[in-house]
This record gives structure tokens, C-alpha cells and sequence, in this order.
């Protein structure tokens, strides 16, 4: 768990005193949430797409936004912060052009910046913002996920939502999902007294909402309230990763002699070198804000391209390096001093006097002594060194068994997923996944059903022809239970308009068998009527 401190407010300007709070849950292997709390901005990501996916995106974003944390915005806040979101997007579109294995990553965002009376809010995805006003909690944000659509639609009850098996279903989010984003944006007043918290699904999922205003409502200290709400999701079975971010609201030119840096969480402080991933010509972030974001954890050096330089290998060893860096008058380059390794690297060296060897730069010194190691005197050993074939043989055994169980162990995760598509006219259960491998297929035809695809909507419809994802041979046999009773309720649609035209009751469809209800669907990744959305699943944050 991480934790930030409290702020301290400049003169005239309204400020929040702040705390910030990230737990990793007790289910996920990671945390994908990243968190920002400072005196003019709080900021909150929940990312989703898998291991190596998630925590980037969520990491990018909240990395990419701290420079906001600033006073006096003179009306451009709301403007600043859409511009800032649409940056960061871009940015991680960059990172999944850089490293393929991100595609399909992506974040949610729920944004509040301060600038003189008024608050500017930024919303995307299911994370939520909440304000605590005279006692009273409201929800500011609304969800863009499958179940709220099903809910103002009035399908599906608020307390269906809370336990529908697609309550997960994210359809607006930022990343790379093959959508423009389309954010939430509007103004509030920053009213003194009154509480703001921001957080991700993983508290709101497993904590009742009667705790939650609790919590709020009675601890003073924004520090000990996030820790309090961090308690109660880990006690309601911690599925997921949680994340809290509370501001309040303080009087103008109020002097609470409080530290004012901010401070992030989640795993833009775990991964700082995520950050660098896709990286920009002019980054927003300052130094200074870099050192705010990270709380003096040091990046790791990234290469960027092939001109980046690493710290060197010293095989002279001290002395000799000490002594080529005193002969040379150039420092060897730090880590963190890539501009001086490159000039250090490219400079051309100055003749030295007759005789002498010319001054050298850490990099010639290694290439030195590699072409030193290559043309050593044979002669003085009596004869070529003894080759070893055994230990060719053992690095080509050992690739040839990686291969192998890597092969093995893909195709047992392949038998273990289904998907639901349409076969001959009708809903079909497969086993694999909807993919080929040259001319091999990767999925099997399961098992077929009786439900006719013409009996489905055309947003089911278009799904099916997407395939439907199951993580198991049941999940699979749900979907199929979902769109029976869809079609269901579409066949006993029309046949009661046919009654009503004709004065008789048509002969019944096949697929008017199964229980009719609400439906349910299950969505796809990538896929949704208003645009793209993506399905936490075991790697989501």
C-alpha cells in the first residue's frame, strides 16, 4: 500500500487537503491502478488489458497529467485538461506501436482540476468521482459500462447491475481501442468543506456504499479515510485492485502549514520507467514534477532508440579506467547523462604526442579490449584454444525443449477457451479460439443449439459474427442461455403482432423453448454499439 501526503494551500486560491491510497487487493498479481493527489488536481486510472498492459496504460496517463497541479489556470482548466487526456491517449498509442505485445491496452480517467472557485471535471470509463456536500455523498460521474446502459434503458434495476455477470463490460475507455475518446467533461463549484473522492471499481465493487459514506462522513484526516475505505474493499473479498484519491476543499488563504508536493500511487510509482514508453518531443512534465510523481524513486534508463547510451562495463578495471578517463579529461558518462555519453561516444579523440596512444572515451576503451580479446597472440599459448562442441549441442537442446513446452503449453490454454459464433444458421459452442495458424485451425466445433441467428437482434447478431469470448465450457453455455431468451422474446414479439394483424396465433418457432427475461449480453473486447469497449478479465485492473 502507498501513501501520499497533504498539501498546503496558496494564498487567495481554494486548495485541497488531499491523501492518496493504492492496494494491489488480495486476487490480482499486479496493480493496474495509478492514483494523483496534489493541492490543484486529483486524478485517478484504472487500467485493463492484460499483464503487460494495464498498469502501462494507467501509468502513462497519470504520469502524463501531474503537470497540471498548478493555481491560476485563468479559465483554461477544462481546456488544459481535455488537451492533457487526448496527449496521453496519443502516448499510449505510441507505446503499442513500440512494443506490439500492448495492443489492445487501456485506461479509464476520472480527472477534478482546481483553478480559483471552480472545479473541472474529466470522466471516462467506470471509475467514479463522488462529492461529500453538508453531509450528503452523491455520484458525480456516471459509468460508461454495458450493465448503466442496460440500467437507463431500463432493462436491467441498479440492484440487478450490482450482480449482473457483465457488470465489468467497460464501452468508453482511453487507449488503444480503436476509438476516438469521448470524454465526460463539466464544471462544479469548489465549494469550502466540502469532500471529493475519487476511485477506482475495485472499492465501489466490494465495499457497501453505506461504509463508504461512513467512512467519509466521520474520519477528519483525508490519510486515515483512504486507509479506512482500502479496509473495507480488502475485507469485502479484494477481487480487484483499489485505489482511493480524496481532496478537500479549503478555504481561500486558509494557513494549514502542510506540505503542498502531491504525490502518485499505483503503478505509475511501482513502474516509473512505464512512463517513458511512447515517448514525446516535448513532454509536459517538468523535473521537478517528474521528482513529485516518482517520490525519489529513480527510473531505470530506458533506450529509447539505437543512439541511446547505457551505462558501460569497465573490463580494464578501476585503475585503468580511472587512468583512460584522467589521460582523456572526459568524465564517463552516468545513466542518467545520455547527452554526455553520445558526445563522449562521437567526439573525435585528439592525437596524442608521437609515440602515445590517443586519449580514449569509455566506449573506446571496451573496443579496445575487444579487439584485444580477438587477436591475442595464439603463439604464446602453443596452440588454438579447444573448441567445445557439447556446448552448442546443450544450448540447442535447451532451445529445442523451450519451444517445445511453450508449444505445449499454448496449445492446452487454446483447448481450455470457448467462444459462441454462428454455425449453419444457429448459435454454436466452439472449443480454441477463433484463429488459424497457417492452415490449421485453432478451434473445434463444440456443440450446436437450436437458437436461429435470425431470431437475435442485429447488435447480437453483428457479436456473433465477432464470436463471443467464454473463459470455460459453462461461461459459454451462458451465453448460449442469453441469447435463447433473447430470441425467445424477439419470436413471441412477432408473433403477437401477427396475432394483432391476422386475428391468429402463428405456429410456434423452435427457438421459442427456454425462460424469457432481460438480456444480458456478453460483450466482446473491441466491440459495442457505441464504440469500442473492453471486458476486465483475469488481467484487468
Amino acid at each position: 500500500m502507498t501513501s501520499s501526503s497533504t498539501a498546503s494551500p496558496h494564498a487567495g486560491v481554494p486548495t485541497f487537503r488531499f491523501a492518496a491510497r493504492s492496494d494491489t487487493g488480495q486476487v490480482r498479481k499486479n496493480n493496474q491502478d495509478s492514483g494523483y493527489a496534489g493541492a490543484h488536481f486529483l486524478l485517478i486510472a484504472d487500467g485493463m488489458g492484460g499483464h503487460a498492459g494495464g498498469d502501462v496504460a494507467s501509468a502513462i496517463t497519470v504520469s502524463r497529467l501531474t503537470f497540471l497541479d498548478e493555481p491560476d489556470r485563468d479559465g483554461r482548466q477544462l481546456d488544459d485538461l481535455k488537451a492533457a487526456i487526448l496527449a496521453a491517449n496519443d502516448q499510449i498509442g505510441r507505446a503499442v506501436v513500440e512494443q506490439g505485445e500492448l495492443a489492445g491496452m487501456g485506461t479509464t480517467v476520472t480527472a477534478l482540476l482546481q483553478s480559483g472557485d471552480q472545479l473541472a471535471l474529466a470522466h471516462i470509463g467506470d471509475s467514479r468521482a463522488y462529492t461529500l456536500h453538508k453531509g450528503e455523498l452523491t455520484q458525480v460521474t456516471h459509468d460508461h459500462t454495458f450493465v448503466q446502459m442496460l440500467v437507463d434503458e431500463g432493462r436491467i434495476t441498479e440492484a440487478e447491475a450490482d450482480t449482473h455477470p457483465q457488470r465489468s463490460v467497460v464501452m468508453r475507455v482511453l487507449g488503444d481501442v480503436g476509438a476516438a475518446p469521448e470524454l465526460d467533461l463539466s464544471f462544479h463549484d469548489a465549494v469550502p468543506g466540502d469532500r471529493w473522492m475519487l476511485c477506482s471499481d475495485g472499492l465501489t465493487g466490494f465495499a457497501s456504499m453505506q461504509d463508504i459514506h461512513e467512512a467519509l462522513a466521520t474520519i477528519e484526516d483525508p490519510g486515515d479515510a483512504c486507509e479506512r475505505l482500502i479496509e473495507l474493499a480488502l475485507a469485502g473479498g479484494g477481487g480487484d485492485n483499489v485505489t482511493v484519491v480524496i481532496g478537500d476543499v479549503l478555504e481561500p488563504g486558509a494557513d494549514h502549514d502542510l506540505d503542498d508536493f502531491g504525490e502518485a500511487v499505483g503503478s505509475v510509482r511501482i513502474n516509473p520507467n512505464y512512463a517513458l514508453l511512447g515517448g514525446v518531443e516535448d513532454p509536459p512534465v517538468s523535473t521537478s514534477q517528474m521528482d513529485v510523481v516518482f517520490d525519489e524513486v529513480d527510473a531505470p534508463t530506458v533506450p529509447l532508440d539505437d543512439n541511446d547510451t547505457q551505462p558501460l562495463p569497465d573490463p580494464l578495471g578501476t585503475e585503468a579506467a580511472a587512468a583512460d578517463d584522467a589521460t582523456a579529461g572526459t568524465a564517463i558518462p552516468q545513466p542518467k547523462d545520455h547527452g554526455a555519453a553520445e558526445q563522449a561516444d562521437t567526439a573525435e579523440a585528439p592525437a596524442g604526442e608521437e609515440g602515445t596512444a590517443p586519449p580514449r572515451t569509455a566506449r573506446s576503451a571496451v573496443r579496445e579490449v575487444d579487439h584485444w580479446d580477438e587477436d591475442a597472440d595464439l603463439a604464446d599459448w602453443g596452440e588454438e584454444p579447444r573448441r567445445r562442441p557439447w556446448l552448442t549441442i546443450i544450448i540447442a537442446l535447451v532451445v529445442v525443449l523451450a519451444i517445445a513446452g511453450a508449444a505445449l503449453f499454448g496449445w492446452r490454454y487454446v483447448q481450455s477457451q470457448y467462444y459462441v459464433a454462428a454455425s449453419e444458421g444457429t448459435v454454436a459452442v466452439y472449443q480454441g479460439v477463433p484463429q488459424t495458424l497457417g492452415p490449421v485451425s485453432l478451434s473445434s466445433l463444440s456443440e450446436s443449439t437450436d437458437v436461429r441467428v435470425t431470431d437475435l437482434s442485429t447488435f447480437s447478431q453483428q457479436r456473433l459474427e465477432a464470436t463471443i469470448p467464454a473463459d470455460s465450457h459453462e461461461a459459454a453455455l451462458q451465453v448460449v442461455e442469453t441469447l435463447r431468451e433473447e430470441a425467445t422474446r424477439n419470436s413471441s414479439s412477432i408473433a403477437g403482432e401477427a396475432t394483432d394483424q391476422n386475428g391468429a396465433d402463428p405456429a410456434p418457432s423452435p427457438s421459442d423453448e427456454g425462460v424469457t427475461g432481460d438480456v444480458a449480453d456478453e460483450s466482446t473486447p473491441g466491440t459495442s454499439p457505441a464504440g469500442a469497449s473492453i471486458t476486465r478479465g483475469e488481467g484487468s485492473g
